[in-house]
């Protein structure tokens, strides 16, 4: 101390509230900083009690756990302690005592406390940052599972099922739908969405992902829509498109909800991640689709080629097999083809190759499995039927093919020699897939050597 200055000088003038009470809350002393922590205006706060200053919670907090710490442990350190003001308003205050007990044997608490509020917005942006630090690893979690999922995805069913599961995760939406353009032109949909939200139309046209807040923003954004959701009780929603990289939208995943919802930047951005993930496998399952396609079709015609056309067969035999049912093989070679190819040009014989393999779709059944084994050579499985049946086919095969051709070809004559080998299930030892088609091929040579053309069948003999 310099100055002539005192202790209880430097106490009165200290930066922090500093009291002695009683152990019933009592003040004793204290210092100037004291009354402006508490917003006293009065000069002295001696003989008042404490707790006066604090709100129930605050109290009860101090009578039944600071006390009872303070006699059984003698000190409690940096304890946030609720203080109201003469004016209502609430301060935190950061507390320390000590319990001291006198040469007498009295015993009083000693009190420290400043200001605590910089420190509850610090604990408070400490709890918002692990708050958003906890959501961000849920998130990458949730895209991690996704991915894996989705690398091993067999077909669209396993990318929708993921989806699914990942967007409901993501937004605890209490509806989730997902929905991707198939192959064949329609759309395929996973989830059930709303009672009485139709789902069969076609995929929105927009690339934007939609939010929607509550239900005046469903009014102002899909008014088409507007009512439909309200009587279903979705009161919040967000769309997000699968989109290609060329703008098509091929995909989307819809999420609603029963109260309306922030819908921030976590659940929006994770939609829009798994969106793109979608449309990368969307796109390699197509690819995969197409080699397995070119693999197993001829690429003039469309038709089986003769690997795709084998592997036909051999299911169907093991499927006969199990049924004992009938079924036939028909090979067909096209007689005036050599022609057609030496007079008018490759490119005539590619066009009439083209139209047989219409016509041969046009009078098989949608289940027959037709095939180009390459040159004018074709082949036609048929199921379930007997020898009779398989006869008349060829029959209406080789008459639709000996129709007129127009085209680059008009007037060139065109007919088949075919030959058919039909069997059933029952046959012991089952033949394969070879041995038929080579069998009927040898029909149809024979129709062609002794009849000029025309249909031979027989029945399958080892």
């Amino acid at each position: 101390m310099t100055g002539g200055e005192s202790a209880a000088d430097l106490v009165d003038a200290a930066p922090a509230a500093i009291l002695a009470v009683d152990m019933t809350g009592v003040v004793l002393v204290h210092n100037r900083k004291t009354l402006d922590c508490l917003g006293a205006g009065e000069d002295s706060l001696v003989g008042r009690n404490l707790t006066e200053w604090m709100p129930p919670a605050a109290r009860m907090l101090y009578e039944t756990q600071v006390v009872p710490r303070l006699v059984e442990k003698g000190r409690v350190r940096e304890l946030v302690l609720e203080i109201r003001r003469p004016d209502g308003s609430r301060h935190p205050l950061l507390v320390n005592a000590d319990r001291r007990v006198d040469d007498a044997g009295s015993a009083r608490i000693v009190i420290v406390a400043m200001d605590a509020i910089g420190r509850s917005a610090f604990e408070r942006e400490l709890v918002e940052t692990r708050r958003t630090a906890d959501a961000a690893h849920r998130e990458l979690a949730l895209l991690q599972d996704a991915t894996g999922r989705l690398a091993v995805a067999r077909g669209l069913e396993d990318l929708g099922r993921v989806l699914i599961d990942a967007a409901g995760q993501a937004t605890q939406s209490a509806w989730t739908v997902v929905r991707l353009a198939d192959h064949g032109g329609g759309v395929s949909t996973w989830g059930d969405p709303p009672f009485g939200v139709d789902q069969d139309e076609g995929l929105r046209a927009g690339s934007d992902q939609v939010i929607c807040h509550d239900p005046d923003d469903i009014v102002r954004t899909l008014p088409g829509s507007a009512h439909a959701l309200n009587r279903a009780g979705v009161e919040s929603l967000i769309l997000t498109p699968v989109v290609r990289q060329d703008g098509r939208v091929i995909g989307e995943i819809c999420c609603w909800f029963r109260r309306p919802r922030t819908l921030g930047p976590d659940e929006a951005g994770t939609l829009v991640a798994l969106a793109r993930q979608a449309e990368r496998v969307v796109e390699h399952l197509r690819l995969q689709d197409r080699l397995r396609h070119d693999a197993s079709h001829d690429g003039l015609t469309g038709l089986f080629n003769r690997a795709g056309l084998s592997a036909r067969l051999t299911e169907l035999l093991t499927t006969a097999n199990l049924s004992e049912r009938s079924s036939a093989v028909i090979f067909l070679d096209l007689d005036g083809f050599k022609a057609i190819n030496d007079l008018r040009g490759h490119s005539a014989g590619d066009e009439v190759l083209r139209t047989v393999a219409e016509r041969l779709v046009r009078v098989c059944r949608s289940g027959d499995a037709i095939g180009r084994l390459g040159g004018d050579e074709f082949v036609i499985v048929v199921d379930h039927v007997d020898r009779d049946d398989a006869s008349g086919l060829a029959g209406r095969v080789r008459d639709a093919v000996s129709a007129p051709l127009a085209g680059a070809a008009e007037g060139m004559p065109l007919s088949a020699s075919v030959g058919v080998i039909s069997w059933t299930g029952a046959d012991d030892p089952r033949p394969s897939a070879d041995e038929l088609i080579s069998a009927a091929d040898e029909e149809m040579y024979t129709a062609k050597r002794l009849l000029s053309g025309g249909v031979r069948s027989r029945t399958w003999l080892h």
